[in-house]
């Protein structure tokens, strides 16, 4: 088991950049020395660790490591706390911690930060071991919290891949049955579930998915083969002629008709032979 080495702390307390710094709307760029742990507990602008940024906002919790470089677009109100750790079981869990940490226990935290204010400036034995619990503590928030964010990114990941392979599955199976307990059960995934990740995934539901792909391919049918109505319905996953003519419209503000007419009227005006600018139209051809 790693060794439990207690940090040296260099300060503790509440930074406000309208008292601390004013007429500056951006820190400097610096290079950080030591742990740095900030709880926001106001709106303000943004702030950059190496190559990361995130709102500040109540809720997000910021670890910045020795050696990162940070810097702030104000305003910018938090508690924090600034120690030195080189080695050790704490020292790893941090190094571990991203540098921007959502949480949804915003008053423990800031009762922690609190606490730890209460008790930074009294060097008797029973305060600096009041001090250092909370430290753990904290760590301890942090290092749960963290865990917690790295599980929901691995789910989040591994359900991305898992509608990719659903969309790869759509596209080759665009005549059959798409329908979400189909499709979600390709999925190994319950209906609801399968619905809220792919919604979440692609901004749209699979039903509306599915028939923008069907009526996309039913435009290229009827503007580049002979195709009836009724093959071209069958071919795109329509359960009938009636249905899909009905969805087209709805979709296109035309009958499937209307736009194969469209189409080649298009094609022809486009294909015919131009004389001074003057388009030249075989005659008939446009009844």
């Amino acid at each position: 088991m790693d060794q439990i080495i207690l940090p040296q702390i260099v300060s503790i307390g509440i930074f406000n950049s309208d008292i601390a710094i004013k007429n500056k709307t951006t820190t400097s760029v610096r290079k950080t020395t030591m742990f740095e742990i900030d709880l926001p507990i106001e709106n303000g602008g943004i702030v950059y660790v190496d190559s990361e940024q995130s709102p500040i906002i109540p809720n997000t919790v910021i670890c910045v490591k020795p050696g990162h470089q940070r810097h702030t677009r104000l305003p910018y109100k938090c508690y924090y706390i600034h120690m030195i750790l080189e080695e050790g079981a704490l020292y790893d869990m941090l190094m571990k911690t991203p540098s921007f940490i959502p949480i949804t226990n915003f008053p423990e935290y800031l009762y922690m930060f609190k606490s730890l204010c209460n008790h930074r400036d009294s060097e008797t034995a029973s305060n600096v071991v009041i001090l250092q619990s909370l430290i753990l503590q904290l760590v301890y928030m942090l290092n749960k919290d963290s865990q917690k964010l790295e599980y929901t990114m691995k789910l989040k990941n591994l359900e991305h891949d898992i509608v990719e392979e659903a969309i790869k599955y759509i596209k080759e199976h665009l005549s059959g049955d798409l329908s979400l307990d189909a499709v979600s059960k390709f999925a190994s995934y319950s209906p609801i579930h399968f619905h809220n990740c792919f919604k979440a995934a692609t901004g749209t539901t699979l039903h509306e998915y599915v028939e923008n792909l069907r009526i996309k391919k039913s435009m290229v049918l009827l503007s580049t083969t002979s195709q009836t109505l009724a093959e071209i319905a069958l071919q795109c996953g329509f359960s009938s002629q009636s249905y899909f003519s009905y969805v087209f419209k709805r979709r296109t503000n035309m009958t499937p008709r209307e736009y194969a007419k469209k189409e080649c009227t298009r094609y022809l005006y486009e294909s015919t032979s131009r004389t001074k600018g003057v388009l030249i139209v075989p005659q008939g051809t446009l009844s």
